[in-house]
């Protein structure tokens, strides 16, 4: 079953202790409190169902803060404006910059929501002990989930490991060696104890994949390759996953691929036969607040807006002078539903990662799951019937910047569900035209899947000089799609990178995989036009917010070098 997205009262007492203005100070301000709210193994249920939803929340694909793990990468820019949303990094990422403070106070109320969960569970009387076990497994993973993301985005980070229960103001940090080290005993703890994949209580839980998926990357970081190779072989060699090279699930019969299918509605979880898919954000349209017709659109804090946000505005490419209309009626189902375009992926992205005779055969490259043509059909146009594509080449010369930044641009389709968008939100059946609060992915969202634990492992190979095992393994993520096999001579970091892009493109974090490896400042001046200027080497970590140091009165919270 799904995780239930509803808000109970004791994530009702997060809610109003996370808005403490202190956002490492989380002090509970009205009579909901840790010691009258946690009584029962319920409510701490309902406080581990809240951190899902925070993970849900945080990867929901909102240009406002998710899409800033994209832009200004090697993966995509702000569609709106070349210098916003880190187009300028000089202007843009600042310590006073809102989305520095965001990404900071997110990860530190997880934390805080787990600490009180662990220092509460023990005075709580669990009719199974096996329960009690698989409740602070799951504190700590997401504990050690949240520290992950802080280590990559901002470095070492103050180490918080008991619930604060009165208003602190002196914080300090630790070492990024450190940091990552509390991250791995948390998720060392928690994959001993967490069930499997096939063991979990229902779609979308942590299970001791997902535990050691992360490990991988955290090894990684500390620089033990052995350590992160033997995690990343307890996941691919786990019988119970693998990753998809036939046809599945709800449209296995229709024209495609396995990659394909990955990325289809109802798709993503077990229950469909995919075995690929390690931890799964959910998206429910039958439960209320988790994407009922009645309050489920684009600013519902439960929704995935990935079409929204990431596809471009094809409805709005207009025909050759001197007609000059719509090519569309309006946005449909057909075409992938009314995304607004906020996010624009690099040319590296959609044209050059697909070269060495790759183009043709890498499936992942295939128009159904990169969609780079029209057809007209508008019955208005002299252009009814044909594709943009006949549109002649006078047309594309004339292009402006705007025209291929939000209208004309590839759309990478798994945000989307093609002739697969639910009835509620078509304003005509019969010609699948949706209306005007579409933009929603309705389908489960992937956070983890083996194939970024087959790169993992190929990087760790890398580390050891082992470069034929790295070649190896990805050739059994490219081979799925039938890209053609590389040689140990083809690997090395940037190879690996460019993997990652052809296969997680908009699913990894980038920015954090990037300022892992120290790659984010290197790869941007490469591959995009538009940040690459502007970027400079100490924005390859952000800035630790202002409003935290300043708060901070009683000890030296250290700033990032270069802010």
């Amino acid at each position: 079953m799904k995780i239930l997205k509803y808000i109970s009262i004791i994530c009702l007492f997060f809610t109003i202790t996370s808005c403490d203005e202190d956002l490492l100070d989380e002090t509970p301000k009205d009579f909901l409190s840790p010691n009258n709210s946690f009584t029962k193994s319920q409510d701490i249920q309902s406080a581990l169902n809240h951190q899902y939803n925070r993970i849900r929340s945080y990867n929901g694909g909102k240009y406002w803060d998710y899409s800033y793990l994209h832009y200004g990468t090697d993966l995509a820019q702000y569609s709106r404006s070349e210098t916003a949303y880190l187009g300028d990094y000089n202007s843009t990422l600042l310590p006073t910059s809102g989305i520095v403070s965001t990404y900071w106070s997110n990860y530190f109320r997880m934390i805080f929501n787990s600490n009180v969960i662990l220092d509460r569970i023990e005075g709580i009387t669990y009719q199974s002990q096996e329960e009690k076990e698989i409740h602070i497994a799951e504190a700590k993973f997401f504990r050690g989930y949240a520290y992950r993301c802080l280590v990559n985005l901002y470095g070492g980070v103050p180490i918080v490991e008991k619930e604060t229960t009165s208003p602190r103001r002196d914080f300090v940090r630790a070492s990024k060696e450190a940091t990552l080290q509390f991250a791995i005993n948390d998720l060392e703890e928690a994959a001993a104890v967490l069930p499997s994949v096939e063991g979990v209580s229902g779609e979308g839980k942590a299970s001791n994949a997902a535990a050691r998926h992360l490990l991988t990357e955290l090894y990684l970081s500390l620089g033990d390759p052995d350590k992160a190779i033997a995690a990343a072989t307890a996941v691919i060699d786990d019988p119970n996953i693998e990753l998809m090279r036939t046809r599945f699930g709800s449209h296995s019969g229709e024209d495609g691929d396995p990659y394909w299918d990955l990325h289809q509605m109802d798709n993503q979880n077990r229950s469909s036969g995919n075995k690929e898919g390690i931890f799964v954000i959910q998206v429910d349209l039958s439960t209320a607040g988790g994407g009922a017709e009645d309050n489920y659109n684009y600013n519902n804090s439960n929704a995935l807006s990935f079409e929204r946000n990431y596809g471009p505005l094809y409805w709005l490419i207009t025909t050759p002078e001197p007609e000059s209309v719509n090519i569309q009626f309006g946005p449909t189902t057909q075409e992938g539903g009314r995304p607004v375009a906020f996010v624009t992926p690099t040319g590296h992205v959609t044209q050059t990662v697909w070269g060495n005779g790759n183009w043709d055969v890498d499936q992942r490259n295939n128009e159904r799951n990169i969609q780079r043509d029209w057809v007209v059909n508008n019955p208005n146009s002299s252009w009814y019937g044909k594709k943009v594509s006949d549109f002649p080449q006078s047309w594309r010369d004339g292009l402006s910047a705007q025209d291929t930044m939000m209208y004309f641009l590839p759309y990478i389709t798994k945000v989307t569900t093609k002739n697969d968008h639910p009835s509620f939100i078509l304003l005509n059946e019969e010609t699948g035209e949706v209306n005007s609060s579409a933009g929603i992915t309705y389908h489960d969202w992937y956070l983890m899947r083996v194939a970024e634990t087959y790169l993992l492992r190929a990087e760790a190979y890398l580390a050891k000089g082992q470069t034929q095992l790295a070649a190896d393994d990805i050739n059994e993520v490219r081979e799925r799609s039938n890209a053609l096999p590389i040689t140990a001579s083809d690997v090395d970091i940037d190879f690996i990178l460019d993997e990652r892009l052809r296969e997680l493109n908009y699913e990894e974090p980038r920015r954090m995989t990037l300022s892992r490896l120290g790659l984010l400042v290197e790869r941007t001046r490469k591959y995009n036009p538009y940040s690459g200027p502007t970027i400079q080497e100490y924005n390859n970590l952000f800035p630790i917010p202002f409003g935290e140091i300043e708060r901070n009165t009683l000890e030296v919270l250290e700033q990032n070098p270069g802010y």
